[in-house]
């Protein structure tokens, strides 16, 4: 009981290009001795191509599907296999490249600071309340990546931040510039008899960094003499200020405040990871 590849049918052969994007079919004769083969096991024929194997005219454009027909019953077969140039494949499921596309999601965040970085204060000095609001865009680039099992990192990069510079997609990305916003890992899959899953994380790119700046001010300083101590702020009449008072960045009143030597201080808030050790490619 014997399935035989007999040849490529010549006349089987067709291509065609759209708008860049090349396809080709090519088609095979094979036959079997035993009427219980079916599509199965004629298209598993070691001598058909395979699932990412590439055109032999054309190496850049693989073989996407198999189709599998039975024309003379029982023992005739015609297998068509269908190539595109569209997006690399290969016969490894995760030596496929990975897939990168890139958006923006549009925030809102309180507006502090302009950009100069002086306080956003109103004509008396005080700071507005509430904060008016300003846009926050954020580009967002996603990858998306055949690996052999859920990635053990998965955990472990959960909103880090980018400890190192890397590059993905050919643009290169600043220290502290890139957070993990969100990982997808898709069901079991399998090609050419290797087991996969599709994996596709996707991280939040913010141009300042994402660290958060924020107004040293409050009702309370460090007592100048004792720095062990915290000591209520009152004013020049002997009351306490009814808004938080500016700070000097090292616990005293700031003298003479204006929104130019206004303090902030500045907090690293998330843990920081390399990126340049994720499938980037």
């Amino acid at each position: 009981m014997t399935i035989t590849f007999k040849n490529e049918i010549p006349g089987g052969r067709q291509g065609k290009n759209s708008l860049g994007i090349r396809t080709y079919q090519r088609q095979f004769r094979l036959i079997t001795d035993n009427k219980n083969d079916g599509p199965y096991a004629i298209g598993s024929h070691a001598s058909l191509p395979r699932i990412g194997s590439v055109h032999p005219e054309d190496a850049s454009a693989w073989c996407r599907e198999l189709t599998v027909e039975n024309d003379a019953p029982f023992a005739g077969w015609v297998v068509t296999a269908n190539y595109s140039s569209e997006r690399e494949l290969s016969e490894t499921p995760t030596s496929d490249p990975a897939v990168i596309t890139w958006d923006s999601e549009q925030f809102q965040r309180p507006l502090i600071q302009d950009n100069t970085g002086d306080a956003v204060v109103n004509s008396a000095g005080d700071f507005f309340d509430p904060p008016p609001m300003i846009d926050d865009s954020r580009r967002v680039v996603s990858v998306q990546k055949n690996l052999t099992a859920v990635p053990t990192w998965i955990l472990d990069y959960q909103d880090a931040v980018n400890s190192d510079q890397f590059t993905v997609d050919g643009v290169t990305i600043a220290i502290g510039t890139a957070k993990m916003q969100r990982v997808s890992v898709g069901q079991e899959d399998i090609r050419n008899g290797t087991t996969f899953r599709q994996v596709t994380f996707t991280m939040h790119l913010q141009r300042d960094g994402w660290t958060m700046d924020i107004l040293d001010a409050g009702f309370r300083r460090i007592d100048p003499g004792d720095s062990t101590k915290r000591i209520a702020i009152s004013l020049d009449d002997g009351t306490e200020p009814t808004t938080p008072a500016l700070l000097d960045g090292s616990g005293g009143l700031l003298s003479n405040p204006t929104p130019a030597n206004a303090v902030f201080k500045t907090f690293s808030v998330y843990k920081t990871r390399a990126f340049s050790s994720l499938p980037l490619s």
